[in-house]
């Protein structure tokens, strides 16, 4: 009889392990099976040792990444965003380059307004769900979740085309708040910034929209992440109100200015104009 030629199959790992302690491994969580850290090894060299803690140390940390709740806890983006700042300007450069420029588009209080209530059939609420900001006033204890807050540019693909973005987004409070959250922490690393925190933008001080002082500005020492103003998020700000049947939350505690204050504050009166407010 002639003898077989193939060859010998490959074991698994997992059937060097006995039947009975397989089934028991497959009740224990697979982060509890995992050894993240190396402690007196017998026969481990010193080389060995330090490989391995490398190893572990670079699991653990994807680990406390995978825990994080907010994107601005991983060290990995805190250091991009403490890297050397970036020309906003973008003067001299040719077309193909500024076109690919970060856009922060402008959001009036008008168009805020109509984001700050309940979604209807054909919208989305906020993807933050059960920890939306909307359930969170302190203003009222019948918060709702709000509707997801879209860009102007976004919206008018909706209107025209009847398409949402691919990925539900947060609605204006949440957006709100983590953009404080943000402009907060980078404030207290006193470093500059190559990256941008907000994707719009508020107007301060012209009529109709927001007061400077409840916003958040530019520093002039260092980046954080704003060019320019945002509204700060304040829950006790809103109050809730009913219109049609449909909840919405009032920006009363945000001021409103009644003129633009720098209006004709910057040139002198020329003689011409003395003579026609005769």
């Amino acid at each position: 009889m002639a003898a077989s030629s193939s060859a010998a199959r490959p074991r698994l790992p997992s059937e060097d392990i006995p039947e009975m302690l397989r089934e028991l491994l497959n009740e224990v969580p697979a982060q509890s099976q995992t050894l993240l850290y190396v402690e007196n090894v017998q026969g481990m060299t010193t080389c060995q040792q330090k490989a391995e803690e490398k190893f572990l140390d670079n699991k653990n940390i994807r680990a406390q990444m995978s825990g994080c709740d907010n994107a601005y806890d991983y060290e990995y983006l805190r250091k991009l965003l403490k890297a050397s700042p970036t020309d906003a300007l973008y003067m001299e450069r040719s077309a193909h380059t500024t076109k690919n420029r970060p856009k922060v588009e402008v959001s009036h209080r008008s168009y805020e307004n109509e984001f700050l209530r309940e979604p209807k059939r054909n919208e989305r609420g906020c993807c933050k769900s059960n920890d939306c900001e909307g359930l969170k006033i302190t203003t009222t204890d019948e918060g709702f979740i709000l509707r997801e807050f879209l860009l102007p540019s976004q919206y008018k693909t909706f209107l025209e085309q009847k398409k949402l973005p691919k990925f539900p987004q947060l609605c204006l409070m949440c957006r709100r708040a983590e953009v404080s959250r943000l402009y907060v922490s980078m404030r207290s690393d006193n470093s500059t910034s190559a990256g941008l925190i907000s994707d719009f933008r508020n107007f301060g001080a012209v009529a109709g929209e927001y007061e400077l002082d409840q916003m958040l500005l530019p520093s002039t020492n260092n980046s954080v992440g704003l060019f320019d103003p945002v509204v700060l998020h304040v829950r006790k700000y809103y109050t809730l109100t009913r219109i049609g049947g449909i909840r919405y939350y009032n920006q009363s505690g945000y001021r409103t200015p009644s003129a633009t204050p720098f209006t004709n504050h910057f040139l002198p009166p020329t003689p011409l104009s003395r003579e026609k407010g005769r």
